[in-house]
């Protein structure tokens, strides 16, 4: 007959659970200060579990800021472009329009999330905050450039436009939520304006202007 330990086990969807626990609690409490300014005893205590749990799961404060940022970075509160996109042409300007306002929504209810996301590591000196953010960026460009059908054989410049306009839909956040100079009605007269004019106005001059 074989023996069986006692007790209770951890099923795979504990562990996960019990991660997801930590990362959202971090989540909550690095988007509400600086870095620095939180500790691990304070995650730990927020999360309910101890702090040698929460260094079994993540190892050092830092790395665990680092899975912050990059569960920051694929909520769908980042996707801006993936969302935004799906209607760019003139038959689907409705809908472009409807995506962008129901964006700005989602971005007015995660504000904090969203703007600690898009200002980590933004100076550049942080290498792996940087490689972390970049990635991110890239790939909702592929996204995009995909939604749109752009031929990057035929323009290479798609993807620098696409990525331009990422930049400049998180600068148009930042004014409305954090600098004021816009309201939301005015940032959300930008993003609708904006791709369907560089993709069907500018960047057809872009390429024509390849070799000069």
């Amino acid at each position: 007959m074989t023996a069986t330990k006692a007790g209770p086990r951890w099923s795979r969807l504990e562990h996960d659970e019990r991660r997801e626990q930590i990362l959202a609690t971090a989540r909550t409490l690095f988007t509400q200060r600086p870095y620095g300014a939180v500790s691990t005893i304070e995650i730990a205590d927020a999360a309910g579990v101890t702090r040698g749990l929460l260094h079994h799961y993540f190892g050092t404060k830092r790395a665990l800021y680092l899975e912050v940022v990059k569960d920051l970075v694929g909520s769908p509160v980042l996707s801006v472009l993936s969302a935004l996109s799906a209607a760019a042409s003139d038959k689907a300007t409705p809908t472009w329009e409807d995506g962008v306002a129901l964006w700005l929504d989602v971005v007015e209810a995660n504000q904090d999330a969203w703007l600690a996301a898009i200002s980590a590591g933004e100076t550049g000196s942080d290498r792996a905050m940087h490689d972390i953010l970049d990635e991110a960026r890239e790939s909702t460009a592929s996204q995009v450039i995909g939604v749109l059908q752009l031929d990057e054989k035929r323009a290479p410049e798609a993807r620098a436009l696409v990525r331009g306009f990422g930049g400049f839909a998180e600068e148009v956040t930042r004014e409305w939520l954090q600098r004021r100079r816009l309201t939301k009605e005015q940032a959300r007269l930008l993003l609708v304006g904006a791709l369907p004019l560089m993709v069907k106005a500018l960047l057809p001059e872009v390429v024509a202007a390849r070799g000069i």
